[in-house]
């Protein structure tokens, strides 16, 4: 008999001088239940590396008016969050100096405000040093006299590079990345990571720009997000970054293949419809590249902050033609 089918259970009631009599109550008894929290930080420093070269003026003024896309899931999640800004520039006696003032949620006209931190200006070093300035701003002596606060021992730390030429700090990749999360300690790497909005296709950008593949090492290794800072769809762009440094996630990795016909998800013990709209079953790439079957929600229908998932199902091939009532190839049962 295969696991997972509903099966009735025998429940005996005895009456004084009466005989013995039997109800039957279905349950169903899963092969697989995942259990997912949906915790976001509930406080991070962002410090955002903005190249300030001769060619990025235009991208610094896109990046300043997506500012109400960037907060979007800060907001939504009530985080308590941080905002600075320094320049890949480490070649002026400014280096790795937080620019004009840290943004937070108390911080008035804070669109405007952001708007001027990151518009830094283009008239740095043509030789980016993103990561180096980046260090430089988190470690002493900056970080004890000219940032001293900006970074905080309960909050998570994201940095978020922001160029369109390659990085030529000094050290190796992985040194930059070591370094950034002894400065949160390695108990935890949830409380590092790293973003980078730099050239991914050279085809579209201009002629100065430079693919930045030491950025983009640098997010991948680190759980980041890694945009085209030439695509035209700049704001989903940003937005994506606002999801990945609050860390709220809107996509839950299955620990088996299942059989699709059978998902079924609840969120704080309330049952979501497959055909609500909320969700949808895919396989997505993982952080190591492979694909994996995955429950996927909408971006407007995510888990709340502190919310329990529940995805409950049999085992399958993990085959998507017979999700939500579709009719399609064989999902049967791996034993």
């Amino acid at each position: 008999m295969r696991l997972g089918r509903i099966r009735p259970i025998l429940l005996s009631s005895l009456a004084v001088g009466a005989l013995a009599c039997t109800q039957d109550y279905d349950y169903i008894e899963w092969d697989v239940v995942d259990i997912f929290y949906q915790n976001p930080t509930d406080a991070v420093d962002i410090l955002m590396v903005v190249d300030n070269s001769g060619s990025m003026y235009p991208y610094q003024q896109q990046l300043g008016t997506n500012f109400s896309q960037f907060l979007t899931y800060f907001i939504e999640a009530d985080i308590d969050y941080q905002i600075a800004a320094v320049t890949t520039d480490v070649m002026n006696a400014e280096s790795g100096e937080i620019r004009g003032q840290v943004i937070n949620s108390e911080t008035p006209n804070a669109e405007q405000a952001f708007s001027t931190i990151v518009n830094v200006g283009a008239t740095g070093s043509g030789f980016e040093m993103g990561l180096e300035a980046a260090y430089q701003a988190l470690t002493e002596p900056l970080v004890s006299t000219m940032n001293a606060g900006f970074l905080r021992e309960e909050a998570t730390l994201s940095l978020i590079f922001v160029s369109d030429e390659e990085d030529s700090s000094p050290l190796p990749v992985n040194d930059y990345i070591n370094a950034f999360r002894d400065i949160k300690g390695q108990r935890s790497r949830d409380v590092f990571n790293a973003s980078s909005l730099v050239v991914i296709q050279e085809a579209q950008c201009d002629a100065y720009s430079t693919r930045g593949d030491r950025y983009i090492d640098v997010a991948e290794q680190t759980n980041g997000v890694t945009g085209d800072i030439c695509s035209d769809d700049f704001a989903s762009i940003v937005t994506e970054l606002s999801l990945n440094t609050s860390r709220l996630r809107d996509t839950f990795f299955l620990s088996r293949e299942p059989d699709t016909s059978s998902l079924e998800v609840t969120v704080n013990d309330e049952s979501v419809a497959c055909d609500e709209g909320r969700w949808t079953y895919m396989r997505v790439e993982d952080e190591f590249g492979d694909e994996q079957p995955a429950i996927v929600f909408e971006r407007t229908q995510m888990p709340p902050s502190d919310s329990q998932l529940a995805v409950r199902y049999y085992d399958g091939s993990g085959s998507a033609s017979n999700f939500c009532g579709a009719t399609g190839g064989d999902d049967t049962a791996t034993e």
